[in-house]
């Protein structure tokens, strides 16, 4: 069959369709973002390349940048390494940071080659540009580690890849409680035979050893800083498994062995924090959406399923109208209710926060245990929030709180609607060997080993037709090359097989796989301070470790735990060597049966902060005279009014309220020691820029401000006179801020005038002037308190539309206060 013609051309039509529909999905999704104006972020980095290469550009970076600093060079893909080569070239000076043993982003274009060839390129690595001293790991960690990789790394010196412990303190020696560093875990069966239980077995003795081996027997270790020891918690350890699938059995045994596991997963919407949240939301958003109610009193109201739905019967059986609200008598649907009048201007986050804390859910969500995970999830539920804010913002799309739920919807529809990892102290933490990198916990397990390499030749590779890097054009010469395995499963012992095994193009998947995964294992090693553990299982080999040790070679197992002795727990040497000298090792083998019990998570004892407190009405700082009165603190008696010349003509149609406007302003300006051409100016100025010229002449404005001050003249004896006068007072522990239109003191009094747009009657007038009572009381008592006077003070409210007063007077009370 490998030999039909047919089937060659199935195979190469296949490939070049692949191409093509590749190549108009491309084309496709440029234009989606050339009409909206976006960009992602490859197109970033191609702009940035090709403004490298413009001259105008080239000059002002060879005058400005004088250090270039590339941090985590060994995960650099090449298009980035293309640009900080060429940024490299401008600056005077340029520093790179990176650890060819620790590139483990191969699938994401990372390519140790190319590190290797800017090494070559610059020179080679200088011996005081290396780092000499692991300041994580405690020493036999070190030195385990550099026996394996040394070996593991021909291609490297050994002084690129073997480190220094720390340089030790005063205190020389480890506290003696401190067990071996280096620790292997044998499990076997119970029962005879080759056979071994299948998954999650593995995952369930590592659970079990953990809860017994290292919790409840109390292993110790020195904390970083800390002259103390102390036991080593759940949230101490990190279990590496190679795959996020592997991270969820290894998980879900965890939770089997009556422990904790923080671990990021996919799912939570389907989480009953989220469907509370996301039933309240629902409701926010439709309150006739009957099956948001009925998780509401599921989840929030303690109701159970068969209450509702009588409950439910009873409401559709008996209600009047179709408009009826269902289960308004319950008090968390009525807080809803309530809830729903603050969230018209809302945005979807602050509508989400809103229902989170006015309803106190995670009080709620708190009673059903697994308290991290839970807290961790809400705010997962809360960054998603933000996210699809963020994301529409981007976009110039309108946020809203039902897309909001529609985005989240297709998140759990694709399966990333990712939960939080839930970590915590009484959490062991669980996550793949590429999530691992930068981090370290105190005790290590490195699960997976047995795994097999991972290098097949099918799918997409990037083939380079040199060997030799051409840092000129790093982008160039090479090419995408896609091989299909039309077998897939049953591929084995066909002739297809057996010439790809013996092909050119396998030895060097081979050989890059074999790289790729001792990098990945050194990552793994390394992230251990005090405690490295290395699990295995009767009648399997740990095959990833073994091919590092061994070139290659998965069949010759490093670890033999029979060499213990009696095949009980022990202490043996180790198969590594570092400066002549063997890494100690403890060897624990356990007896496990096929099949494991659940253990009940312990009651967790919870710590709340006392039951929140209703909203109550708390009276503003700011006093509001238009909004309160004060009568209880004054008299208001003896109006007048006090017509002193004619209302100010208006034109047809003219607005009261505009040409009010007009006529305050000018009397707030008006002098009449001013030229009487100066003022009629001023005056047809504010007439214009009110756009009053259709409503009032200048000239009655003009003429109803030389009445008023003439008469004012005429009535009072003026010491001083004040023009919109700030003044602020403390009454009652409130704060009063108001202006005063026109404060006039004479040698015996103190006059206060305001003036009103207000046009009516004079009986209207005295309504008004009440009106304005308690803000006259409340501006005595401020102008006696800020020009420190006993005078008498008299109060008037100026009808500027109608040219003439009330005045009244404003007698405080005394204020009786209790004898008891």
């Amino acid at each position: 069959m490998e030999q039909n013609p047919n089937f060659h051309k199935d195979i190469t039509d296949f490939i070049s369709n692949l191409f093509d529909l590749s190549i108009q999905a491309i084309d496709e999704y440029e234009t989606y973002k050339k009409r909206r104006g976006l960009i992602d972020y490859i197109d970033m980095e191609i702009s940035v390349k090709r403004l490298l290469d413009n001259e105008v550009v080239q000059e002002v970076l060879s005058e400005e940048v004088d250090l270039l600093m590339v941090d985590e060079f060994q995960d650099t893909s090449p298009i980035q390494l293309e640009i900080f080569w060429k940024l490299s070239q401008f600056a005077k000076y340029s520093i790179w940071v990176g650890d060819p043993k620790q590139s483990i982003y191969g699938f994401r274009g990372a390519d140790p080659e190319l590190m290797q060839a800017i090494i070559k390129q610059t020179g080679g690595v200088k011996p005081e540009d290396i780092q000499e001293n692991s300041w994580r790991s405690r020493a036999d960690l070190v030195h385990a580690v550099n026996a394996i990789f040394v070996k593991a790394f021909p291609d490297l010196p050994t002084e690129q890849i073997a480190l220094k412990p720390a340089p030790p303190k005063v205190k020389a020696k480890e506290p003696f409680e401190l067990d071996n560093a280096l620790i292997h875990w044998h499990f076997q069966k119970d029962t005879p035979g080759k056979r071994m239980p299948g998954k999650p077995w593995t995952e369930n003795c590592i659970a079990e050893n953990i809860k017994t081996e290292i919790l409840e027997k109390g292993v110790y270790f020195q904390p970083k800083g800390s002259d103390e020891v102390r036991k080593i918690r759940a949230g101490d350890i990190a279990v590496l498994c190679r795959s996020n699938h592997e991270c969820l059995s290894m998980a879900e045994s965890l939770h089997r062995a009556g422990l904790k596991a923080a671990i990021a997963r996919n799912g939570l919407l389907k989480t009953a924090e989220a469907r509370l949240i996301l039933a309240c939301l629902k409701f926010v958003l439709n309150q006739a959406d009957s099956l948001s109610i009925a998780e509401i009193l599921l989840l929030a109201s303690k109701k159970d399923i068969e209450t509702i739905i009588e409950n439910r019967i009873e409401f559709l059986e008996t209600r009047t109208s179709k408009y009826d609200n269902w289960a308004t008598e319950d008090a968390f649907i009525q807080s809803l209710h309530d809830l729903r009048k603050e969230v018209l201007e809302l945005s979807s986050t602050e509508i989400l926060n809103l229902v989170i804390e006015s309803l106190d859910l995670r009080r709620i969500i708190a009673n059903w245990g697994n308290l991290e995970q839970r807290f961790a999830n809400v705010d997962a539920i809360r960054q998603y929030a933000i996210k699809y804010e963020e994301g529409c913002n981007r976009l110039h799309t309108a946020a809203s709180l039902g897309g909001f739920l529609l985005w989240l919807t297709d998140l759990e529809a694709n399966g990333i609607d990712n939960q939080g990892s839930g970590a915590g102290a009484d959490a062991v933490n669980v996550l793949t060997y590429h999530k691992s990198k930068g981090l370290e916990w105190s005790v290590v397990i490195c699960h997976s080993l047995e795994q097999k390499l991972r290098d097949d030749v099918w799918g997409i590779s990037i083939i380079p037709e040199k060997e030799e890097v051409d840092l000129t054009d790093i982008l160039g010469n090479r090419w995408l090359r896609y091989w299909i395995n039309p077998f897939t499963d049953q591929i084995k012992g066909t002739k297809l097989e057996e010439n790809v095994n013996q092909s050119e193009a396998k030895k060097k998947a081979t050989k890059a796989a074999l790289a790729e995964e001792a990098r990945l294992l050194y990552v793994g090693l390394t992230r251990a301070r005090d405690y490295l553990i290395i699990p295995s299982k009767q009648n399997t080999f740990t095959k990833w470790l073994n091919r590092t040790w061994f070139e290659g070679k998965e069949d010759l197992q490093v670890l033999d735990p029979y060499l213990a002795g009696d095949g009980e727990t022990g202490t043996y040497e180790s198969p590594w060597f570092w400066e002549n000298e063997n890494v100690p090792l403890d060897t624990c083998v356990k007896v496990y049966s096929q099949l494991f019990p659940y253990t009940e998570l312990p009651p967790q004892t919870i710590e709340y902060f006392g039951e929140r407190a209703k909203k109550k009405t708390h009276i503003p700082f700011d006093i509001d005279t238009d909004k309160e009165d004060f009568k209880a603190f004054y008299k208001y008696k003896n109006h007048k009014e006090t017509q002193y010349t004619d209302a100010i003509r208006l034109k047809a149609d003219a607005s009261e309220y505009v040409v009010a406007k007009v006529v305050k302003a000018f009397i707030a300006v008006d002098n009449l020691s001013k030229i009487e051409a100066d003022r009629i100016t001023i005056a047809n100025n504010l007439v214009n820029n009110f756009e009053a010229t259709e409503m009032v002449e200048a000239g009655s404005v003009l003429a109803l401000s030389q009445n008023y001050y003439t008469y004012l003249q005429s009535r009072f004896n003026a010491k001083r006179v004040y023009k919109k006068r700030d003044l602020q007072l403390i009454f009652q522990n409130r704060l009063f801020n108001t202006v005063i239109d026109l404060i006039v003191e004479t040698d015996n009094e103190i006059i206060i005038i305001q003036n009103s747009g207000f046009a009516g009657n004079h009986k209207e007038w005295r309504k008004k002037a009440k009106a304005l009572a308690s803000w006259m009381f409340l501006s005595q008592k401020a102008i006696r308190e800020h020009f420190q006077t006993d005078k008498p003070i008299l109060t008037g409210l100026h009808f500027v539309l109608n040219g003439g007063f009330v005045t009244f007077e404003i007698e405080p009370k005394v204020i009786q206060g209790s004898l008891f």
